[in-house]
């Protein structure tokens, strides 16, 4: 008897596309998709392995042909499908962030807790080739004592739909697409203890959230970090993605002409005194990102982006928005309880 495939449902097919192709790649899952856009729907049937297209979101949660959801969906719908699918004990995955706030993260974060089931959040950046090498070169102390650390996440985004509104965000850019740098930054500098934050929407008036913020952050171990995302800057100048700064050396991802990760350290003599462009293999985080969350059910194992890390993204999120509205550094953590 052929072993059985694992069943996932891809709902929500704008971001939701590229999960959608890196599953139908895979050779032990059937892809599945949900969106209300006909011709998304008949976009992915035409270019991916679709085994089929549900009608309705409740038709694919009642499917025992699926075994868990990708949801790719406007923020403001993540905790109502999200309980929904841990009360029929469907293994979940969440485009980033995990809610628009604490109080629906945590009923998300219960609610898969009691029923048993994988919780990930879509947050593919920890699993970009540059992000993980960097964590590497960070664990071996390759650049000493960590002193500075700076995201830069930086471009000119069309915002329309449901974006428009704060209120089904949860924000503006710095929940939205910026959340990604906030899991840069904390991949890369651990806990923090304060953020201190600006923001406005200067370019961007349609929308009614920001389109720009800056943070500085103090982490636990005393290193002091930035962070600027925006989506109102249309010829970026040249700048690293990231950079991180050590007592020993340092290390960037370049962005555009040259890019890629490069490094500086004194504790390896033999890459001299310029900084070296590091090899990195050529993979997809989306790609990595999914084959995990496969990976995580049949092995039986914890996601690397999980509750706790989804849930630390958006408390300092959440933490940034207080900052910018109070003009006072917010201490993290916050006094909402699990």
């Amino acid at each position: 008897m052929a072993k059985k495939k694992l069943g996932i449902c891809v709902m929500g097919l704008g971001i939701g596309y590229l999960h959608a192709k890196s599953y139908s790649k895979m050779g032990d899952v059937d892809l599945y998709i949900c969106d209300i856009d006909k011709e998304k729907v008949k976009r992915a049937e035409a270019e991916l392995e679709v085994k089929r297209a549900f009608g309705t979101i409740e038709e694919a949660l009642e499917s025992p042909e699926v075994d868990a959801v990708d949801i790719a969906l406007p923020h403001d719908m993540h905790r109502d499908v999200a309980l929904r699918a841990a009360e029929v004990g469907k293994n979940i995955m969440i485009e980033k962030p995990i809610a628009r706030n604490l109080k629906e993260a945590d009923e998300i974060i219960k609610a898969a807790r009691r029923v048993g089931i994988k919780l990930m959040v879509a947050e593919w950046q920890r699993f970009a080739p540059s992000i993980v090498k960097a964590r590497e070169f960070i664990k071996r102390g390759l650049l000493g004592k960590i002193f500075l650390i700076q995201v830069n996440q930086l471009g000119l985004f069309k915002v329309g739909g449901w974006r428009l509104s704060r209120e089904r965000m949860g924000g503006g850019n710095l929940i939205d697409s910026g959340i990604h740098a906030v899991d840069a930054l904390l991949s890369l500098g651990g806990d923090v203890k304060l953020v201190f934050s600006q923001m406005g929407r200067f370019v961007l008036k349609e929308m009614e959230g920001e389109d720009t913020s800056v943070t500085v952050v103090r982490f636990r171990n005393g290193t002091i970090g930035n962070l600027i995302t925006s989506w109102g800057v249309s010829t970026p100048g040249p700048h690293a993605y990231f950079t991180v700064y050590g007592t020993d050396g340092s290390l960037w991802e370049k962005l555009g002409k040259d890019g890629g990760l490069y490094i500086r350290s004194s504790k390896l003599p033999e890459l001299g005194e310029e900084p070296v462009k590091v090899d990195l293999p050529e993979v997809s985080g989306f790609e990595v990102e999914c084959r995990h969350f496969v990976e995580c059910i049949l092995q039986d194992r914890e996601p690397i982006t999980g509750p706790k890390e989804a849930r630390a993204d958006l408390e300092f999120v959440i933490a940034a928005y207080r900052s910018a509205e109070t003009g006072m550094p917010v201490r993290l953590p916050l006094q909402e309880a699990m």
